[in-house]
């Protein structure tokens, strides 16, 4: 678990507390949110943001403005979560290794960040047009996931 991930579970775990949520609706909170059953188990920032602002619609309000981003103070120039999906999608269609493991080491070659939940959304694009690069120099159209070396 990451160092940011470990400030999402305790900020998580304070909001739980302060909104006596039972754990119960906790779970549901978290499976409808993020689609997860465990705090632990959140991977990106996405999933952290939708998780908090749940927490938020049941009246929970943070203290003090703690950043639990990884990289930056503003969360604003995060990957979004459309960049991520298109990552991963393009991934898939590239990589021998399809693993996320695989594509962290890729956008830490690209950018030098070690996971690409972590990148500014200009990272993000530079991870994509590397990735569209690849694509196209395997004979895929990533618009339209048509293999142009079968078609000809």
């Amino acid at each position: 678990m990451t160092p940011a991930q470990k400030e999402w579970v305790k900020m998580i775990h304070i909001a739980k507390a302060k909104t006596g949520i039972a754990d119960d609706g906790y779970r549901a909170l978290l499976e409808g949110a993020a689609g997860v059953t465990s705090s632990t188990e959140l991977k990106n920032w996405s999933q952290y943001k939708a998780v908090m602002a749940a927490f938020r619609t049941l009246g929970f309000k943070p203290r003090k403005k703690r950043s639990v981003d990884p990289q930056s103070e503003r969360s604003a120039d995060r990957i979004s979560a459309r960049q991520e999906y298109y990552i991963k999608g393009l991934w898939e269609l590239v990589s021998n290794q399809k693993d996320e493991r695989s594509l962290n080491s890729f956008c830490s070659t690209i950018t030098g960040k070690q996971n690409y939940s972590w990148l500014t959304k200009a990272e993000a694009s530079k991870v994509v047009l590397a990735l569209r690069s690849m694509a196209k120099s395997k004979g895929i159209d990533p618009d339209t996931r048509r293999n142009n070396a079968l078609n000809t």
